[in-house]
């Protein structure tokens, strides 16, 4: 009989034996991983999806939908074989060709198409390519994730957007998008998505934003466009109400005016903001484009959807009742909130009351697609964002509507890629108007002008009018923008943005205000050209204007002569 001394020295090595051994068996790979392998197709084109090779794989799909995301194939990497397996992606245009090869259960992967070859590899790694497929550029890209636990191949492919030409004077490009920058309401990784956005939205005319409701993100998302797009409406607001519009109406191109309409009718929960339509009269180097933007009541139920069609009766009346001539353009664009997928007759209702078109769509059939947006929720396929033509203005000879899918494939937004949960709409017409229309010569009679001190920053009305003159500001915008008017006698007047003139306030200091409602002797001013579309301008008082230090300050009419301070220079777009 053993002693207790080596019996508990047996049991001791069997048990660390028995540990031992259990730790192997846990550290030992598995001897079968499946692997999926998952595409996303951001293109607008239909995939057809087929399998080749030795591989032990089970196909999932046969075809890959336009902006969907579909898993190809159920890879098997098991020990001791090896494999190869092909997956080819094609429409009558072009192919893609998808290479996955197993030893044992190492994976490596690689793609190649007519222009790229991407050779085999294990680099988990997000990686971008570029290639063309049928003359257009392409980004494939790829990764891999948790392979050791049979984990995923990931492949993107992301066309180049194609944007619409800045053309002449006679052709205005549109974008309406609903940037979904409402945090309160659920809006997921605001900050990341907008960061995307000058990027997608650079290139047009005009924007028309809506929800455009987190300060933060959305002032710093509309300071980036102002370098492009300087002319930026305000918002609207409804004393009473919780929010604001949201929407908002940007240009490259002056404002001539802006206003705006608040609607009446609205229901439960969404009247805490302030629904209404911001109009713009936008000047294309001598044309003018009215633009007006909405953001109307959502959901389908009676009550939502009596709200928005009573608001669109309002835009409707609003716009009649301006008295547009009917020998300028007028485009109406925003979310509208109408679902002609499942309210045909409601579109047919959106036409009517505001007597206008939609034009022909030639992108994806839906504006909020929740079978291929990652944002958009899965119940919904809606149809709710358009730009429109105004039916008893001028007509354009070319009008066409594309809605697609801004997406980006930058590593915070890997695998959702989407930017908003709207897809975006672009408006592309082209009008029987002048290509070059006839503009006056300097001083640009007529034609909004800005004037730039010798510092090198702009006039400013504050508030865009009804105020004090400055020299302090740094970039063109609306608050910077004036018009002359022609009084005879070798005199003018300054028209503010708003519609105010710019007066002495005070003779003797020579202060300046936009506030008069019409031209009096003290909204009259004498001109002084300098060359090179340079000027001083004289006030009432005898007295020149003068930009203090050069700008960045005060203005008022305080000089006996002129010199660097005194001089401005005229810009026109």
């Amino acid at each position: 009989m053993m002693n207790n001394k080596y019996s508990m020295q047996m049991l001791s090595a069997l048990a660390l034996s028995l540990i031992a051994g259990s730790a192997f068996a846990m550290s030992k790979a598995p001897s079968v991983l499946e692997t999926d392998i998952v595409f996303t197709n951001s293109t607008l084109d239909t995939l057809q999806v087929e399998l080749s090779g030795d591989a032990s794989a089970i196909q999932q799909a046969y075809q890959v939908a336009p902006l969907a995301t579909a898993t190809l194939a159920k890879l098997s990497r098991q020990t001791g074989d090896s494999s190869a397996l092909n997956i080819r992606l094609s429409n009558n245009d072009y192919q893609i060709n998808l290479s996955q090869q197993t030893e044992g259960t190492d994976l490596t992967f690689g793609a190649h198409t007519d222009d790229l070859n991407i050779a085999p590899q294990d680099n988990s790694e997000i990686q971008r390519h570029t290639t063309q497929l049928a003359g257009d550029s392409n980004t494939l890209a790829f990764n891999a994730s948790n392979l050791s636990d049979g984990g995923q191949l990931t492949y993107v492919l992301q066309e180049d957007d194609k944007k619409p030409a800045l053309g002449s004077a006679n052709q205005f490009n549109v974008l309406s998008y609903n940037i979904w920058a409402t945090t309160i309401f659920g809006s997921k990784k605001v900050d990341t998505r907008l960061d995307e956005m000058p990027a997608i939205m650079a290139g047009y005319d005009a924007l028309v934003l809506t929800e455009v409701f987190d300060d933060i993100a959305t002032a710093s998302l509309l300071k980036k466009l102002r370098a492009e797009y300087p002319y930026q409406s305000s918002e609207i607001f409804k004393a009473g109400k919780i929010m604001k519009s949201g929407t908002r109406i940007l240009s490259r191109w002056p404002f001539v005016l802006e206003d705006n309409f608040i609607y009446n009718p609205c229901n439960g929960i969404q009247c805490a903001a302030t629904r209404g339509v911001i109009h713009a009269r936008i000047n294309k180097q001598g044309n003018p484009y009215h633009l007006f933007a909405t953001h109307t009541q959502s959901s389908d139920d009676d009550a939502n959807r009596a709200a928005r069609l009573g608001q669109l009766n309002e835009m409707g009346e609003y716009i009649r009742s301006l008295n547009i001539p009917a020998d300028e353009a007028v485009i109406m664009a925003g979310d509208f909130n109408v679902n002609k997928i499942g309210l045909p007759e409601d579109r047919d209702y959106l036409e009517a009351v505001l007597t206008a078109t939609e034009p022909t769509n030639t992108g994806h059939n839906l504006t909020y697609d929740g079978q291929t947006n990652t944002w958009a929720e899965a119940v919904y396929s809606e149809y709710l964002d358009y730009t429109l033509v105004a039916n008893d203005h001028l007509q354009p000879t070319f009008a066409e509507q594309e809605i697609f899918a801004p997406r980006s494939t930058k590593d915070a937004l890997w695998g959702e890629w989407d930017i908003s949960d709207h897809y975006a709409a672009r408006g592309i017409f082209t009008y029987p108007s002048a290509v070059q229309p006839q503009r006056s010569a300097f001083p640009f009679m007529g034609d909004v002008v800005h004037f730039k001190t010798a510092n090198g920053h702009y006039m400013r009305s504050m508030s865009g009018g009804n105020s004090f003159i400055s020299a302090g500001s740094d970039y063109v915008g609306t608050w910077e923008s004036y018009t002359f008017e022609d009084q005879g006698n070798d005199k003018v007047a300054i028209r503010a943005f708003d519609g105010h003139y710019v007066a002495l306030d005070s003779y003797l200091v020579g202060t300046l205000k936009a506030t008069a409602e019409s031209v009096t002797n003290a909204a009259l001013f004498t001109l002084v050209g300098l060359g090179n579309n340079k000027l001083a301008i004289q006030a009432n008082n005898g007295r020149y204007l003068r930009a203090d230090f050069g700008g960045n300050a005060g203005l008022s009419a305080a000089s006996s002569e002129i010199g660097t301070n005194q001089t401005f220079t005229l810009i026109r777009n």
